[in-house]
């Protein structure tokens, strides 16, 4: 997940409403010198900064392992399904409108791309989340946050929390080993990841915004096994109504 090779970015556009798409997912891994290949998708084609514009993942000629997907709701599955035929590894979900709307149709909607990934042994990051920050491997979530690397390992469940962290502590002198923002947690979630960073040799803190869990019995297992072996601090969200 936090070493892929290639990065493929699917809607990205330079169409006002998807000018900050743009700025996440192409111009910091630009800025900050991705050492692998990065392809932009969009059906469309054309161009976009001197890169072409790939019609489908099917159409890119190198391998891909890492596919950032911001699309409608509705069409993720079929993108999703294409990148399990291209043998992806990792999937991470920008778009929103799952779970997260309380609606039926929109959470069978999220467990339709876990079952699709399930059939080519792919993981999921999110929907509804703004994926990864990893410093080290020069992935970024904007051009203008620091990547020098540090300490502190983040997971978190809102995106808009994950900015307002990755910036105010950046203004404090702290630095991140690795952030996620891992959204709805339909695969990949807090139990995967602070299980994890409590093995990872770049993570000496780890630190975390957690709304909610699946499996409480899990999460103190590994909270337990996390805590044992470096300082946890977790801001737990979503108290109120």
């Amino acid at each position: 997940m936090f070493h892929p090779r290639s990065i493929a970015v699917v809607g990205i556009s330079a169409d006002a409403p998807k000018v900050w798409i743009k700025r996440l997912y192409l111009e910091s891994l630009v800025k900050h010198r991705f050492p692998g290949q990065v392809y932009l998708v969009n059906p469309k084609g054309g161009e976009m900064d001197g890169m072409p514009l790939y019609r489908g993942l099917k159409e890119i000629p190198g391998p891909v392992d890492h596919v950032v997907l911001s699309v409608p709701a509705v069409h993720t599955p079929r993108i999703v399904e294409e990148c399990r035929d291209i043998g992806a590894r990792v999937v991470h979900v920008f778009s929103s409108g799952f779970a997260e709307t309380g609606e039926p149709d929109r959470a069978r909607l999220q467990d339709d791309l876990v079952r699709i990934a399930r059939q080519g042994n792919m993981r999921l990051i999110g929907p509804n989340c703004l994926g990864l920050f990893y410093p080290a491997g020069r992935i970024g979530l904007s051009p203008d946050l620091p990547m020098e690397p540090g300490p502190v390992g983040f997971l978190c469940q809102s995106g808009g929390n994950v900015t307002f962290m990755a910036r105010h502590a950046a203004s404090r002198g702290l630095r991140f080993s690795k952030i996620v923002s891992y959204g709805n947690a339909c695969d990949i979630d807090e139990c995967d990841l602070l299980d994890y960073m409590a093995s990872d040799p770049e993570t000496r803190v780890i630190a975390a915004y957690i709304e909610g869990t699946r499996d409480g019995v899990r999460l103190l297992r590994v909270l337990r096994r996390a805590a044992a072996a470096k300082p946890v601090v977790i801001f737990k969200g979503g108290f109120s109504p």
